[in-house]
């Protein structure tokens, strides 16, 4: 290769490598600028408070470094937890605070009532507002309109009680049942000759399946007797289940009084907690997107 190729090849290559460092200059001219813009947006939204402008800034656009230093001591969180909680309790005025849980999750009860507990959460980070889960589980569980769950352990316990009432007779009858054929049995056999052996011994086996099935049912039958201790144990138990039971429907139905009343129903409580997001992230006027 001659020397004037080598030298044009040489101005080539440097030319290429100024373009590439124009191009890298003005693509991190162009980042920085947009980060300083966001920066700036971002600023002037906590200025003024502008919680959907922070929102949209602080959750899309803002560099992950800005976030992390912006939220080092979790300012941010602490504003956007104290902001979803002032315009909360100012749209639900019948909400309750009752703990922080993080510094964007804070827990609320509906109103004062018996066995009061936090039931409605929200977590200012997303921003969502919910039902606990146990909650939730338990007002599906708990419905007060439902006595289900009540009178299966009812009959359980009355199952129970006339169990224990009918065992000590039931098992006399069995006894009475099992003599009578234990003696028709031993009749049998003595009564057994070589012309009628193979007829015995059918009704033999027949009556020994008769004995057996007896045998059976006073096995079920005799914990009740024997082991009375075991049996009122269990009535205790279902006792104090039964008592849970109830406490729990009727925390569960003052609080779907308290739903109702508040709120209307169930489905309009859903229903007016989404507006209410909605609204809160709905910029208002003048105040739009930050360009």
């Amino acid at each position: 290769m001659s020397e004037e190729v080598l030298e044009e090849t040489d101005r080539q290559e440097t030319s290429d490598s100024y373009k590439d460092f124009d191009k890298i200059k003005k693509v991190a001219s162009m980042n920085i600028t947009s980060m300083l813009k966001d920066l700036h947006a971002f600023e002037a939204a906590i200025e003024t408070e502008n919680i959907p402008e922070i929102y949209r800034i602080y959750k899309g656009k803002l560099h992950k470094e800005l976030k992390e230093t912006s939220n080092q001591n979790h300012e941010i969180d602490e504003l956007l937890s104290t902001k979803l909680h002032d315009k909360f309790v100012e749209q639900f005025p019948f909400m309750e605070y009752v703990e922080k849980i993080s510094p964007t999750i804070h827990y609320y009860k509906i109103g004062t009532y018996y066995r009061e507990r936090a039931t409605i959460g929200f977590d200012a980070s997303i921003p969502e507002i919910f039902v606990l889960p146990k909650i939730d589980e338990e007002w599906q569980h708990y419905r007060p309109e439902s006595r289900e769950l009540l009178k299966a352990i009812e009959k359980q316990i009355d199952n129970l009680d006339a169990k224990m009432i009918a065992a000590e007779e039931e098992l006399k009858n069995l006894e009475k049942e099992a003599q009578i054929l234990a003696a028709k049995k031993e009749e049998i056999s003595n009564s057994k000759s070589f012309f009628n052996r193979a007829k015995t011994e059918e009704e033999v086996e027949a009556l020994n399946k008769q004995i057996a099935e007896i045998n059976k049912k006073k096995t079920e039958w005799l914990p009740f007797v024997q082991n009375k201790n075991k049996s009122n144990q269990q009535k205790e138990q279902l006792m104090r289940t039964y008592e849970e039971t109830r406490l729990k429907r009727a925390v569960v139905a003052k609080e779907y009084r308290f739903i109702n009343q508040y709120f209307g129903s169930m489905k309009k409580m859903n229903e007016q907690i989404q507006q209410f997001l909605t609204a809160y992230l709905s910029p208002k006027k003048g105040e739009g997107h930050t360009k």
